[in-house]
């Protein structure tokens, strides 16, 4: 019986023994896992917080219908793109069709430069007066040389400028018909869809306008009486007893804001008209800078 009861005891301290390092070696596993699962939950990338959009496009088309609905008379116009978030905004009339004035000079040197083969210098000249100095005698020549009513129609075709159209009397450029919508879907295009040779050649041209145009006309006024880098000025009296005064361009050296601002107002003088243009794009820029 003694020797049973030790063998007994034997053959439990031999089971204990077998099932004790499977007993730890579970245990050290589960730790070794738990451990693992702790690393990879540290290592595991966090998302930052997404960054509220500025809106910064909406609070100037506001902030232009606010300043508009107080003034007398007038069309103002206004589209603004915010090329680094993707915001577009517009004011109540940016769809309204205005005449061009010398907006269409943009246009034709957009078709000039866009074709097929390089231009000779002497035509590089001539797109490069009528954008800076905005001289009509170049705007003149290009619109005979290179077809100006169809130079129009390729454009806005090729760009989807559904409120663009070439002027009824061929020969009158300046009454070619456009919206703030447009010009601003124009300067995209200059800024994305162009060669880049040629995007800088045009930016380049805007930015150096001289201060007094063609004519001794005083360019200082929309966009460009306020900082801003590349802007077009318009100008056209007196059709239909009204002053076309446009300002269309970029507001910083990035290329930020693209910008339009047209106008049609009463032909009571340039100097008038240009005064509440300013006033508008001082109104527009604080929008953009809040």
């Amino acid at each position: 019986m003694r020797g049973e009861r030790r063998r007994l005891s034997l053959r439990r301290r031999a089971a204990f023994g077998l099932c004790l390092p499977v007993a730890v070696v579970a245990g050290v596993l589960g730790l070794f896992e738990a451990s693992a699962v702790k690393v990879e939950e540290v290592r595991a990338p966090v998302a930052a917080p997404a960054a509220p959009p500025e809106h910064r496009a909406a609070a100037a088309a506001g902030a232009i219908d606010d300043w508009a609905s107080d003034q007398d008379s007038g069309v103002f116009a206004m589209a603004v793109l915010d090329r680094r978030t993707g915001e577009y905004a517009e004011s109540g009339g940016a769809r309204t069709t205005l005449y061009s004035a010398s907006l269409s000079k943009l246009v034709v040197a957009v078709d000039v430069l866009d074709r097929s083969g390089r231009i000779g210098e002497p035509d590089l000249d001539l797109v490069r007066r009528a954008l800076g100095p905005s001289e009509d005698e170049a705007m003149n020549a290009l619109w005979e040389r290179f077809d100006g009513p169809g130079a129009i129609g390729r454009v806005a075709g090729a760009l989807g400028l559904s409120d663009t159209r070439p002027p009824a009397d061929p020969a009158r450029w300046g009454e070619t018909l456009t919206s703030a919508r447009d010009v601003v879907r124009l300067f995209e295009h200059v800024l994305t869809g162009m060669d880049p040779a040629d995007r800088d050649f045009v930016m380049t041209a805007l930015h150096d306008a001289p201060a007094t145009g063609g004519g001794g006309f005083d360019q200082r006024y929309g966009l460009g009486a306020v900082p801003s880098s590349g802007v077009k000025s318009a100008w056209m009296c007196c059709q239909q007893a009204r002053t076309t005064l446009h300002s269309a361009g970029v507001t910083d050296s990035s290329h930020r804001f693209v910008v339009a601002l047209l106008s049609s107002q009463p032909a009571v003088g340039y100097g008038p008209a240009r005064e509440k243009l300013t006033e508008a794009a001082t109104v527009l820029r604080a929008g953009l800078d809040n």
